[in-house]
């Protein structure tokens, strides 16, 4: 099964082309029947064959029940073919059999991430003889290996699919987690921070291009904050779980950090292996048994009618047509360069709040155990914030303002810990602490507008893949910002990090205004081309991806 994209048919006397969000649609001018129907006109752009006759669809009369063969015909159709209540029952489903093992793929990667600042309140440095400078050495070396992996992980992925690849990682990274329970010294910490990186980098953008081929664009933000919700979910977890492992000290003559390890690198570990056997695959012919050939065949259409960049990803079989051009390419990108910015740059101002929370809490007199406790409220309203913020987001599509809104929330509360004294109630103290780790966390949002803006299949996994690296590389410059010197309440730093907060809402109102004079000009472009003109350009044009006159970059 293949859909490609081509030329619509035009009649020079009624019709033009005009720029919607993503592709340019077709309208219709005619003194009887005014405008063509809008789910109609979003097909024009499908290249199907006998378009002229479109027989109605009945999946009775199909002995057969061929989902490829039920597809050809709702593509034929168009949405149309199908109700909206078909179409929810298939989101629904989608949501119940895929999303929630993918928040639960998500909170393995970061219980083996988080677990390791439970660790820091025992005495984990002192048992092993290592200073505060060896763990942090650790944590870059994780992120180095991390990113270094990013790329050549996407390929593997385009190669046998991520329903093969992302098992592989997660059994992987279980198993190295786990080992960290025998560490004995500063080498087995460093060479098991690396191995973790190693095995976790190129997961996220792997996840993201998986979902991506279940999802039309609009539905993608508020189901990747399920995802960094989960994320956020853990964190509480992670704090309740460690509450308890951590009374296990010298159980079986084992440090309460080594049992901490051990228990969730067997929990993750699991996740992994169970993986392997749940993960549906929409590359397979019928997905999953919960699907009705029908069903399934609605699900691809929905998303190749919504995107029809996204054919590559529903074809079965491997692909390795990632090349060097091609990351290049992806990483260069005009167009995706200002979210690559806002990924380095927007997490830094929350990021040192959330990596020193439990440092900066335990300097505050608070036990380990209230250290970790406290934690949870920061995560929970980091849970709330990004989901109302991914739902504002899908609703209203828009996505430019939450980085702004984000700015705003921050900037008062870094200024109330700047000016607090050092003498003042640690309760004050917790409070503005609290907001700034459980603030609206956009990086979903982010996810999906990469996504969107990024038109191309093959690129698509590759910008998902550099926009991460740029997010981790933040996290390396920004642990940089808290210095020794400036503790325990860190007023230089948080000086710092009000200007990056304010240099994040200038771009982000900066990359509004450019994307919109983009698609201001290529409209304009468009009303002056003549049918025949906007026929020679889809049928020869070499633009590709979001390089497109008629490519409405979304804001």
């Amino acid at each position: 099964m293949s859909v490609n994209r081509a030329p619509s048919t035009f009649s020079a006397t009624s019709r033009s082309p005009t720029l919607e969000n993503g592709y340019a649609r077709d309208t219709v001018a005619s003194s009887t029947s005014g405008s063509i129907d809008e789910k109609a006109s979003q097909n024009l752009s499908l290249n199907l064959e006998n378009s002229e006759e479109l027989p109605v669809y009945n999946a009775k009369e199909d002995p057969e029940n061929d989902p490829d063969v039920i597809l050809e015909h709702l593509l034929k159709q168009g949405e149309s073919a199908w109700t909206v209540e078909e179409e929810k029952t298939v989101r629904r489903k989608t949501d119940w059999r895929v999303m929630i093992w993918a928040c639960l793929m998500f909170f393995s990667l970061e219980l083996d991430r988080a677990n390791i600042s439970n660790v820091l309140t025992t005495n984990f440095l002192e048992n092993l003889h290592m200073t505060t400078q060896t763990y942090n050495l650790g944590q870059t070396l994780f992120l180095i290996c991390f990113l270094v992996m990013e790329i050549p992980s996407q390929m593997i992925i385009r190669y046998f699919g991520p329903e093969v690849w992302i098992p592989v990682m997660m059994s992987s990274w279980g198993i190295v987690a786990l080992c960290q329970a025998f560490i004995k010294d500063r080498s087995s910490y460093l060479a098991t921070r690396a191995l973790l990186g190693i095995c976790e980098g190129g997961f996220i953008p792997g996840l993201v291009l998986y979902l991506s081929s279940f999802y039309k664009s609009h539905e993608l933000a508020i189901r990747f904050s399920w995802i960094w919700g989960a994320s956020s979910f853990t964190d509480i977890v992670s704090s309740l779980l460690a509450a308890g492992i951590l009374q296990m000290k010298n159980v079986n003559g084992w440090y309460d950090w080594q049992w901490l390890f051990l228990l969730e690198g067997i929990l993750t570990a699991v996740i992994g292996l169970a993986t392997t056997v749940i993960l549906p695959s929409v590359r397979k012919k019928h997905i999953s048994r919960v699907y009705t050939p029908r069903e399934v065949a609605i699900l691809r259409a929905k998303v190749i009618l919504d995107d029809d960049s996204k054919v590559r990803a529903l074809e079965r079989g491997r692909h390795l047509h990632i090349d060097i051009k091609t990351i290049l390419l992806s990483l260069f990108d005009r167009y995706l360069f200002p979210i690559y910015f806002l990924g380095f740059f927007g997490y830094i101002p929350s990021l040192q709040g959330k990596q020193y929370l439990t440092i900066i809490l335990k300097s505050m007199k608070f036990t380990t155990l209230q250290s970790n406790l406290l934690t949870i409220p920061a995560s929970a309203l980091c849970i709330i914030c990004m989901l109302i913020v991914s739902k504002c987001s899908d609703k209203f599509k828009v996505r430019w303002i939450f980085p702004v809104v984000a700015s705003l929330w921050l900037i008062p509360n870094l200024i109330a810990l700047i000016a607090l004294p050092d003498n003042a109630n640690r309760w004050a103290r917790f409070v503005p602490l609290t907001l700034i780790v459980g603030y609206p966390y956009f990086h979903p949002i982010m996810i999906a507008w990469i996504s969107q803006n990024s038109n191309d299949h093959e690129r698509r996994a590759m910008s998902a893949a550099w926009y991460n690296i740029f997010v981790q590389c933040g996290k390396i410059a920004g642990s940089n910002i808290y210095q020794a010197r400036d503790k325990p309440f860190y007023r230089v730093g948080n000086s710092a990090l009000i200007g990056i907060a304010a240099a994040n809402a200038l771009t982000a109102i900066a990359t509004k205004i450019w994307y919109t004079y983009s698609n201001s000009k290529r409209a304009r472009m468009l009303e002056n081309m003549t049918p025949e003109d906007y026929e020679d350009y889809k049928l020869n044009t070499k633009d590709l991806g979001n390089k497109r006159t008629d490519f409405k970059l979304y804001t």
